[in-house]
């Protein structure tokens, strides 16, 4: 593993340096990125949900499994990733959750923001507002079955509610907490914005001819909106563009995994849920959205 990161560290600081220009560019695109897109919307969500968790209520001061989980997966439901992620492990810092508990629910609680799905995928991308909801349903229906099995077969909540740390300065903590999330989220999404920009616009240098499913597969590996916007731009008409987002949209690009990975091992929670998750979300969302879209 360190032989792969070190090859590939010495490969990007090489394309770094031959091409100056595209890094920048792509480095100004991952900050158009995040104060356009991301920073908007996260903040407020972001304060609004850390402080949420901190105050002594009983939305989430329960030892009712079915309560505890499903409001936990709603509250990641509604921001997206990878503000479940965030929620889930400040929850598992603050003693709510443990740390098998958090593994799987940091795997199952794994949703794109409906404002993204509805809006930017169904709207600009299908140019149908119903199709972006068809799927956004579908991955909470997913979702939603695996959480169900995962309560059934786990045990009664074994956390002393008593001893959950709540805050005595609820919005001083959120605003702590949340500037050390969104910090991570705005490197993440500028690294891998100009890393994905360098390798794609190197790829159509040395392979010019290459087919265009192909381009839309190598810019979504790293960054999932610029993969879809491409997509969108390249593949308009295509039958098969609604399979392929869907696609792009269940794999979330490097970018995400880095963000959700980052928070998850803060925590001390085991990722290796989370990846075989992902897994599953790869195969099974598309299959499902082509049939039912």
């Amino acid at each position: 593993m360190h032989k792969i990161i070190s090859i590939g560290s010495w490969a990007l600081i090489i394309l770094l340096f031959m091409q100056p220009g595209i890094a920048h560019k792509g480095a100004v695109e991952g900050m158009r990125i995040f104060t356009t897109a991301l920073l908007p919307y996260l903040l407020p969500y972001l304060v609004i949900t850390q402080m949420f968790i901190r105050s002594q209520n009983s939305f989430l001061k329960t030892k009712n499994k079915f309560k505890l989980y499903l409001n936990i997966y709603l509250l990641s439901a509604i921001g997206g990733f990878p503000s479940g992620a965030a929620i889930i492990s400040s929850l598992k810092e603050m003693g709510t959750l443990n740390n098998r508990n958090a593994s799987w629910l940091i795997a199952i609680c794994h949703a794109p923001s409906p404002m993204f799905v509805i809006g930017f995928v169904g709207i600009d991308i299908f140019n149908a507002e119903i199709a972006g909801l068809k799927l956004l349903l579908i991955i909470h229906i997913v979702n939603l079955l695996f959480l169900l099995v995962f309560i059934i077969r786990s045990p009664a909540i074994q956390t002393n509610i008593e001893t959950v740390k709540f805050s005595s300065s609820p919005f001083q903590e959120s605003i702590k907490e949340t500037s050390q999330i969104l910090l991570l989220i705005g490197t993440t999404v500028v690294f891998f914005t100009t890393v994905s920009i360098i390798v794609f616009e190197s790829v159509k240098e040395v392979l010019p001819n290459l087919s265009p499913l192909l381009l839309v597969f190598v810019a979504s590996i790293f960054e999932m909106t610029g993969g879809i916007s491409l997509a969108g731009e390249i593949l308009s008409g295509n039958e098969f563009l609604p399979v392929i987002v869907a696609l792009i949209i269940a794999f979330s690009g490097i970018s995400i995994h880095m963000q959700i990975i980052v928070l998850a091992q803060k925590a001390g929670i085991s990722i290796r849920r989370y990846i075989v998750f992902r897994f599953l979300h790869i195969i099974i969302i598309p299959i499902l959205f082509y049939f039912f879209a």
